[in-house]
């Protein structure tokens, strides 16, 4: 598990002091990776104390454990990044989204999407663009019509007079780090609309903002003569075929349960 998962899982409960840490902290990784706590805190400004406390917020044991997480993602990320056995990185990868999925209580999501009349998906970036079509394709299979927004970020993401209470967004992004998405997702949720966020598992804005959240691995890979590094995105098109899935089974558990018509 990476820093940005134990951020993500306990943002909530940070207070504005541990939220400047934590900023101090990921924008600082390699500095903090090797050095003491005495270190950090000189660097920082923020005292030890205040430091181990955040860690504790944080869900680790202490400033030990935050090296071996730093530690541990350093090495993850060279690995994806360099290493030729792409085909075992991409099934572990692809075992870590399926197992985040597992582990996310889907049910409030299914229904806040069997009880909508419109369902809006929007993406941000090319390889986004097309999973939100797989999306729609997937929903219409059962029998929910989904608007896929165009690309044009600057035209739509406006107030959004046409939302109203129990529609349902569903944003697709990888870093989830777009202020005028958050600031769309914030108009929206106001007006009652539910929110869905698909984004990598990283300290996302977006996946902050929304109501749910699922999260996907990207693949980083070199690749070209200038080892240039792309990333790759087979699990977001598993994760919304599993998560589709999943709601033709919530759906069919509903049917069932429904009273007889006399």
């Amino acid at each position: 598990m990476n820093l940005e998962s134990f951020i993500n899982d306990r943002y909530d409960d940070l207070g504005d002091t541990d939220k400047e840490i934590v900023q101090f902290i990921v924008q600082n990784k390699p500095f903090v990776r090797e050095a003491s706590l005495e270190q950090v805190a000189t660097r920082s400004l923020y005292s030890k104390s205040a430091i181990f406390r955040t860690c504790k917020r944080l869900g680790l044991t202490g400033y030990s454990q935050l090296h071996y997480v730093l530690q541990e993602e350093a090495k993850s990320q060279a690995t994806q990044v360099t290493s030729v056995d792409f085909l075992a990185q991409t099934v572990k990868s692809l075992l870590w989204t399926v197992n985040q999925f597992k582990s996310t209580k889907l049910d409030a999501v299914y229904a806040a999407l069997a009880a909508s009349d419109n369902i809006y998906i929007y993406a941000t970036g090319w390889i986004q663009q097309i999973m939100a079509q797989q999306m729609q394709r997937n929903l219409y299979l059962l029998g929910k019509s989904g608007f896929v927004f165009p690309a044009a970020v600057n035209e739509l993401l406006m107030p959004g007079d046409h939302f109203k209470a129990g529609d349902v967004l569903i944003v697709i992004s990888y870093s989830g780090s777009s202020d005028t998405v958050v600031k769309f997702i914030n108009n929206l949720r106001l007006k009652g609309v539910k929110v869905v966020s698909f984004t990598s598992f990283q300290q996302s804005k977006v996946a902050q903002a929304a109501d749910y959240n699922l999260y996907f691995d990207a693949i980083s890979k070199t690749i070209g003569e200038n080892d240039h590094h792309e990333n790759f995105f087979a699990n977001l098109d598993v994760l919304i075929d599993i998560f589709c899935m999943g709601f033709a089974n919530f759906l069919l558990a509903q049917k069932k349960e429904a009273p007889p018509h006399d």
